[in-house]
């Protein structure tokens, strides 16, 4: 495989080896696996395909949802118009129905003047917004013309029935209230036109409250259409048709303009959709002759039919300007729009990656090649490395075991040079043999120290231990020094682990002597071992109650020949600690302290369950 390197811009060819330069074909495998997700594949085109699909059905799902909020909406309105012109309608027929009450009252009949109170204190204006009035018509037979039109003249001598035609009955207005503005119908016959006539008789008969077809009522000069609404009563009992036609004596009525009925009823501050209302395909009212209507073209419309004693009104309706207010169109068109943005974002990320990963393949190539080339440079260099330390440690090794000779030389011979003197010789001479002999020590200790330092690298000899026995035979070996102190060594239950044996005595050996060496005059020396585990180490612990360690200091003791005191304070050679560290790193563990001056120290040590046998 040949490819450029990336610094240099030269073509290597390697392909993945293993630890003794062969091709490692697992390595090969994972190669071309590498090559091929650097590629787009049918499931990055399925999330894709899933993510548009989930994406249409969002947007159509909310195209419906709106749809339905809207239809909902209208609906809803529409059906509340039909509602209230139902609810204004039946509040007027309870008026009409407490005016026959009021002539029931009075014995069947009732004057103008008793009329006028009781319609003015209906409060028709305030009461029953849309309402030109209510009033009386009296039936007359058409031997009964002279002596109605007497008893009426009574109180307007002008009052006259009109106009004439050809009924063989009589239906004339007797009374309206207010007359302001109904003047014009005052004695009007409702039996002369086709509409009041039909509602008239049906009402009579059915003994129930009915209204006309459309008519123009003739006290409106603006010749709006219009209906009256009729309630019967009876001189006598009216339980069947003929009986009824018997005692029928007139009825209570009201005039309606229905544009004004409308305005009252329905005000547009309340809605936000139009309507207009049929009977028979004639018009009585349509909203979309308003000049702000004309030039708007609906989207919605609907259709109810209301059944309103006796005429059955087509209430049309479709949705205003404002309407739309209450809706966000263009949020199934956002939701489209986002959908589609986060595909493409999708696809390009897609792309993206696939050259991020072909990209990073050709850079790890290029710089295994480099690898490659300097491997061997390395493995040459690691083994000079060894070699050097392997004869460091032999040159340390041989060093101080050499000069043990001509150290022991040198004292016997000042031990004898002190022995030769005289007591009478010169005092500086006696010192000066003196400290040539405890130099001469000092420096035998130091070897001694520096060869176990030295041994510790040789190749450790694994096997399983426990540490209860190491500790044991450690303590026989401090038996005097713990005697001398009055040391009080307390043991916990330690494990058994797999390490190096000599290593592992050496590393309690040195801390357990520390911590009597470095014990307090003034108490009782006590030391604690125990030990704890975790999921991957045994923590060992070596606890006393000595002089401490400032937490400046907490580095410096583990460095090789760092005393803390002069060796005429507490002797020692400066390697032990050092010592310590370099068996729990051969171990693959760790050694640090816990410690305040004046009180004692704690020093713990890990040790890893899986140790590699091997290293």
């Amino acid at each position: 495989m040949q490819y450029s390197d990336y610094f240099t811009g030269r073509n290597w060819t390697t392909m993945p080896v293993d630890d003794n330069n062969n091709a490692d074909p697992d390595l090969l495998a994972e190669e071309k696996a590498l090559e091929r997700a650097g590629r787009l594949h049918w499931f990055h085109w399925l999330v894709l395909a899933f993510s548009l699909v989930l994406t249409l059905s969002v947007w159509q799902y909310s195209s419906r949802q709106l749809q339905e909020k809207m239809d909902n909406r209208f609906t809803q309105q529409g059906e509340q118009i039909a509602a209230l012109v139902k609810e204004r309608l039946q509040k007027y027929e309870d008026a009409l129905w407490s005016g026959v009450a009021a002539i029931h009252s009075h014995g069947g009949d009732i004057s103008f003047a008793d009329w006028q109170t009781f319609a003015e204190a209906l409060h028709i204006g305030e009461k029953y917004p849309g309402i030109n009035g209510i009033g009386v018509i009296h039936q007359v037979a058409p031997q009964q013309r002279q002596q109605y039109l007497a008893l009426q003249r009574t109180e307007r001598p002008d009052f006259q029935i009109h106009p004439s035609h050809d009924q063989n009955v009589l239906l004339p207005i007797s009374y309206i209230i207010p007359v302001k503005g109904n003047a014009a119908a005052v004695g009007l016959d409702v039996a002369h036109e086709n509409n009041r006539l039909t509602a008239a008789l049906k009402s009579r008969d059915s003994a129930t409250a009915q209204i006309t077809g459309p008519i123009i009522l003739v006290q409106d000069s603006q010749k709006k259409p219009g209906f009256l609404f009729y309630a019967p009563y009876y001189s006598g009992p009216a339980t069947s048709v003929e009986e009824r036609r018997e005692a029928f004596s007139g009825l209570v009525y009201a005039p309606f303009v229905v544009e004004k009925l409308m305005r009252g009823t329905l005000q547009k501050s309340r809605r936000n959709i139009h309507f207009r209302i049929l009977d028979q395909q004639q018009t009585l009212y349509d909203e979309s002759a308003d000049s702000e209507n004309k030039s708007y073209q609906p989207r919605l419309s609907g259709r109810h039919t209301l059944s309103l004693y006796g005429r059955d009104w087509v209430l049309e309706t479709w949705e205003s300007k404002a309407f739309w207010a209450d809706f966000s169109e263009s949020q199934p068109q956002l939701i489209l729009i986002c959908g589609i943005v986060l595909d493409i974002m999708l696809l390009s990320l897609f792309l993206l990656l696939s050259r991020a990963q072909r990209r990073s393949l050709s850079f790890a190539k290029r710089m295994v090649a480099r690898a490659t080339k300097r491997t061997d440079e390395l493995r040459d260099t690691v083994k000079l490395l060894e070699r050097s330390n392997q004869e460091l440690e032999q040159f340390a090794f041989i060093a101080s075991h050499d000069l043990q000779e001509p150290l022991r030389s040198v004292s016997n011979f000042s031990g004898m040079l002190k022995e030769s003197l005289a007591d009478n010789e010169k005092e500086h001479v006696r010192s000066a043999v003196f400290f040539i002999s405890e130099a001469t020590n000092r420096m035998q200790n130091l070897l001694t120290g520096l060869m176990d330092y030295s041994r510790i690298s040789q190749e450790i000899e694994w096997e399983s231990i426990d540490c209860d026995d190491v500790v044991d035979g450690v303590l026989a070996d401090l038996s005097e020094l713990i005697r001398e102190k009055n040391a009080k060594v307390v043991v916990s239950p330690l494990p058994v682990i797999v390490a190096g044996r000599s290593q592992l005595r050496q590393l309690f050996q040195n801390l357990i002597a520390n911590a009597l060496k470095f014990s307090r005059e003034d108490s009782t020396c006590k030391i604690e071992i125990a030990a704890k585990q975790s999921s991957s180490n045994w923590t060992f612990s070596i606890r006393d109650n000595g002089i401490g360690i400032s937490p400046e200091n907490f580095e410096r003791i583990f460095f090789i020949f760092r005393r803390l005191h002069r060796n005429e304070e507490i002797p020692g050679s400066g390697i032990g600690l050092s010592s310590c560290r370099k068996i729990t790193t051969l171990f693959g563990g760790d050694i640090w302290l816990d410690s305040t001056v004046g009180e004692g120290s704690c020093f713990y040590f890990t040790i890893p369950k899986a140790i590699n046998k091997g290293a």
